[in-house]
């Protein structure tokens, strides 16, 4: 409300899938492994549950509309490395690029 009140709008990011490591301490089934901790693991529904949790619970805390997801730096070469998110890939006629 401080913020709003002097016109400022408050977005938060969660920086995902990329900057998420952190995720697999406290929910490892999001993560492609133990050994392979990010990105997060696109091909299991859990991982999108725990983003729907979060991006609830955010919303609940952040009145503006926005969030920041980031997106940037994301090192897929775990993707590469995990046979379950390359078949999940193969699923969608993509590769690690275009995901």
């Amino acid at each position: 409300e401080h913020a709003h009140l002097r016109g400022i709008r408050v977005i938060p990011e969660f920086d995902t899938p990329g900057h998420a490591e952190s995720w697999c301490a406290g929910i490892p089934e999001v993560c492609p492994s133990a050994s392979c901790r990010t990105p997060l693991d696109v091909s299991k529904q859990v991982t999108f549950d725990v983003l729907d949790d979060v991006l609830g619970d955010a919303s609940k805390l952040f009145p503006d509309g926005f969030v920041h997801l980031g997106g940037d730096e994301v090192d897929t070469s775990c993707w590469a490395a995990t046979p379950s998110i390359n078949q999940w890939l193969r699923a969608r006629n993509w590769t690690t690029t275009d995901a």
